[in-house]
């Protein structure tokens, strides 16, 4: 998708007072160092992922936010509807707790979007 395309980016702002963050999607962020400029501060950070994209792009977004955190961990689930369920949440919440991490740990969701034009 060309840069210049309405659609190319999309940005939600999360309303929490202190805590607000906005949430950008778009095509090309993994490359582009800007995406990363006003990550949250912290010493940990979770990919999670499903089994169709993370071979895809994990990777390359665990090697561009190894700058920004100590730890940059992943969690790959299973792909598709029938495992967005509490056992697969379960399987989040298991690979925090392995890990160490707290409340300040940052979740960085990888997934795949389709833009309808």
């Amino acid at each position: 998708m060309a840069s210049n395309s309405p659609l190319a980016t999309q940005q939600v702002f999360i309303d929490l007072g202190e805590r607000s963050y906005p949430i950008t999607i778009g095509a090309g962020l993994l490359g582009d160092p800007g995406t990363y400029l006003n990550l949250p501060t912290a010493s940990t950070a979770l990919i999670v992922s499903n089994d169709t994209v993370a071979p895809l792009y994990a990777e390359a977004l665990q090697q561009s936010l190894q700058g920004h955190y100590n730890r940059v961990l992943q969690v790959i689930l299973p792909d598709g509807e029938a495992h967005k369920d509490w056992p697969t949440l379960q399987m989040i919440f298991d690979a925090l707790l392995a890990n160490g991490c707290d409340r300040k740990t940052v979740l960085f969701a990888l997934a795949a979007a389709s833009w309808v034009t």
